[in-house]
């Protein structure tokens, strides 16, 4: 942009310390009965920081304003304009004047005609009457404090219209002095102003303008009717209007206003009223305004006192802001006109700080303000620019993030909607996230469910570690909170935030999420979980939803609380069996040979002829299984001949030898039995005061000998006989037993161990 300033600057021969944008007005492009004069620009102001101006500019060296002797009209106007301040005036920034043109520079405003044009349905008719009232009164400083005739009142080029939503007046090309103005413009200039003709009465146009001079501020009188005419009941401002339809009753001049309008437009000019007078006659009219009302309290807050102003926002604003549907503010009154003033009250109780004579009740009234003035800053600096917001409202917010105040707290997430769309995602994760989370471990469940309904809407600009390592942790807290729209909302974030959780732990953590609220006594919160399990049916693997899923929707289809739930879960446990089974039916229905093995073994090991091999190796397999009858058909006696495979048996015993006892084993088991006899015979049972005989008796066990089974060679070993043991007496001696011999009967079968091959 600063390029195409240098080269519009050399092309038209001048340079000025401003950047010029776009155009707003082109008088080529105008209609020839209401062609302005001035080429209008938006502009950028370096010297503030790049602030947005309005550029007028009139080119001397222009043939079209040569011919037409336009340029006395532009240098009255650039004359008159720094001579009269009023608010409803444009306010004028600067005046370049050199040899090709004259440049004058304002505030940022555009034609009232393309701001009526632009906005149609968010004017209305108390706007509209704000407007025309403000210009009143501009009109009736000029005429009764400045003594001037203003003589070019139209909507096309002399009004203009503040970012604010402020009427102001400009457009001062036939501005006269009525008291010392040599120049005479009204006079000399008028006819030669396009628009002129457009709007005069028909005593003028009869009489020409010399018949001004009997009652000149009655010129301005029906200048302002028929502007207020073309406001209140046209759509387009073009034409040309008689003075005999500003007299016909219209239906959408309000009938308050009616009479005091019908004197504004008079035919005889000395019936006119004054543009003061008429204020003065409707002033109940506009008074009961709601949007004067409200300008005229922002406009006089700057003189009242510190306690008013509290008084002021904390509970003047309700009356105009309580219900908005009820009042259209025009566009950028409240943006513009309302938030500065709200900002700068901020600051200040802001920075009051508690001393030692202030009360808790003085505390509390100012964080109640401080929470009512940030409502109104959330609600209307949403609707700014991102640059004029990022500058005055959003470090507003992060200071307000970090005060421990419920209502500022609540204030900010029940907004954050609305306002989350200026936060970048630098913003939220460095000066907002932290603050906000932390909203989750009040004891308040307002701010617990506030906090996790907002945290949905900035979930996007969050950072994946954030709500791996942070926001994880107080969301399992949450799912097991006491309120139960908590945790069912908790579980709606959960499935949000699915695609920001970590993949090696992110099925873990929905199936416990989920799970755990299928066992939750709400039933939203049951639903809500079956609708989850559904949405992530696709981010599950086969083993999980076997081994973990379908269980724990087979136990909602016993839910003895909700049918819809159990109609639910069985739905989605169906949805998930179908899964499986579409899986099923692609794995190969051949069944394994679980006999390869033994097949293997015998074919390796087992000897055989090579036709009873060639049958074996040439069979086919039978849906059979291989069991003992083909193991049979395998080792049989016409198949297995010769020795046993040593290699193989090296550790089998031989079980086919006869076994006889060796006489050391015998003896050495006739010495154990002597030596246990001895150390039975070796307690000594001692006298335990008592002096009485107690008989011990033994019973003398024997071992029976084994029937001999006919047939049998039997092994017999000759047994000690024992003697039955005497009586005891206490306080004698124990005698010895002699030793006993061990007769064993032993019957031995002739087997090999292996039995018969017909048994297998």
């Amino acid at each position: 942009m600063n390029f195409l300033s240098k080269t519009f600057s050399t092309l038209t021969g001048s340079s000025i310390p401003y950047t010029i944008k776009d155009k707003v007005v082109d008088p080529l492009l105008s209609h020839p009965d209401t062609r302005p004069i001035w080429t209008i620009y938006d502009g950028l102001n370096p010297k503030n920081d790049n602030a947005p101006v309005t550029i007028f500019e009139f080119n001397l060296k222009d043939p079209v304003n040569i011919q037409n002797d336009y340029i006395a009209l532009a240098r009255n106007c650039f004359k008159k304009v720094k001579l009269i301040k009023h608010p409803g005036i444009i306010s004028v920034i600067d005046f370049i004047e050199n040899d090709n043109f004259l440049y004058i520079v304002t505030e940022q405003v555009v034609p009232l005609k393309s701001y009526l044009g632009n906005n149609k349905t968010q004017i209305s008719e108390d706007a509209k009457l704000f407007g025309i009232y403000s210009i009143g009164q501009s009109l009736s400083f000029i005429n009764m404090k400045c003594h001037c005739l203003h003589g070019n009142i139209d909507v096309n080029n002399s009004i203009f219209v503040t970012s604010a939503g402020d009427w102001k007046l400009f457009g001062f090309e036939l501005l006269t002095n009525l008291n010392s103005d040599p120049d005479q413009p009204i006079y000399r200039y008028s006819n030669r102003l396009p628009v002129f003709k457009n709007n005069v009465p028909e005593d003028v146009l009869n009489q020409g303008v010399d018949s001004i001079r009997q009652f000149p501020i009655k010129f301005d009188s029906f200048l302002y009717g028929a502007f207020i005419y073309k406001v209140l009941t046209l759509e387009t401002f073009d034409n040309k209007i008689q003075q005999s339809e500003l007299l016909t009753p219209n239906s959408k001049i309000p009938k308050q206003l009616n009479v005091n309008f019908k004197r504004l437009v008079s035919n005889k000019p000395n019936l006119r009223t004054t543009i003061d007078k008429f204020l003065n006659d409707s002033n109940s009219f506009f008074s009961s305004n709601k949007i004067v009302q409200f300008n005229t309290q922002l406009e006089e807050i700057k003189f009242k006192n510190e306690e008013e102003k509290r008084e002021f926002f904390k509970y003047g604003l309700a009356a105009y802001l309580s219900d908005t549907d009820s009042i259209q503010f025009p566009p950028g009154l409240l943006d513009y006109k309302l938030l500065p003033e709200l900002v700068g009250q901020f600051d200040t109780l802001s920075k009051i700080a508690p001393s030692i004579n202030s009360t808790p009740e003085e505390h509390q009234q100012k964080q109640e303000t401080i929470s009512v003035i940030l409502h109104y800053l959330l609600k209307f600096g949403s609707t700014l620019p991102p640059d004029i917001f990022n500058k005055s409202v959003k470090p507003i917010i992060f200071k307000t993030f970090g005060l421990a105040d419920r209502t500022i707290r609540l204030n900010l997430l029940t907004h954050l909607p609305s306002y989350s769309a200026y936060l970048t995602e630098s913003d939220i994760q460095s000066k907002i996230f932290y603050d906000m989370i932390s909203g989750f471990q009040d004891t308040n469940f307002m701010i617990r469910e506030t906090t996790l309904k907002s945290i949905t809407t900035i979930i996007d600009k969050i950072s994946v570690k954030q709500v791996n390592q942070d926001l994880l942790k107080v969301l399992a807290k949450s799912q097991m909170d006491p309120k139960p729209s908590i945790r069912t909302n908790t579980l709606i974030l959960i499935i949000k935030i699915s695609d920001k959780i970590y993949k090696n732990s992110k099925n873990n953590v929905l199936i416990t999420a989920l799970s755990k609220s299928l066992r939750d006594s709400f039933t939203p919160c049951k639903m809500m979980a079956l609708s989850g399990f559904e949405k992530l049916i696709e981010e599950f693997s086969l083993d999980e939803i076997c081994g973990k899923i379908l269980g724990h929707l087979a136990i909602s289809l016993m839910d003895n609380k909700s049918y819809k739930v159990r109609v639910e879960a069985k739905r989605v446990f169906n949805l998930y069996l179908q899964s499986v089974e579409r899986h099923s039916a692609t794995l190969p229905q051949d069944e394994e040979d679980e006999d390869s093995e033994e097949k293997e073994f015998f074919k390796k090991y087992a000897p055989m002829n090579k036709d009873v091999k060639e049958k074996v190796t040439e069979a086919p397999v039978s849906n059979s299984t291989f069991g003992w009858n083909v193991v049979n058909k395998l080792i049989s006696t016409s198949a297995v001949d010769g020795k046993l495979n040593n290699d193989f048996n090296s550790s089998t015993p031989d079980l086919t030898r006869a076994a006889s006892p060796s006489t050391n084993n015998i003896n050495s088991n006739s010495k154990d039995l002597n030596n246990n006899n001895d150390n039975a015979n070796d307690w000594n049972y001692e006298d335990d005061g008592w002096n009485e005989d107690t008989d011990l008796e033994t019973e003398n066990n024997t071992l029976k000998e084994p029937k001999e089974l006919p047939e049998k060679k039997v092994l017999s070993t000759p047994a000690k006989t024992h003697k039955k043991a005497s009586t005891l007496k206490l306080g004698s001696k124990q005698q010895k037993n002699p030793g006993s011999t061990l007769k064993l009967n032993l019957a031995v079968e002739e087997d090999d161990g292996w039995g018969d091959s017909a048994d297998w």
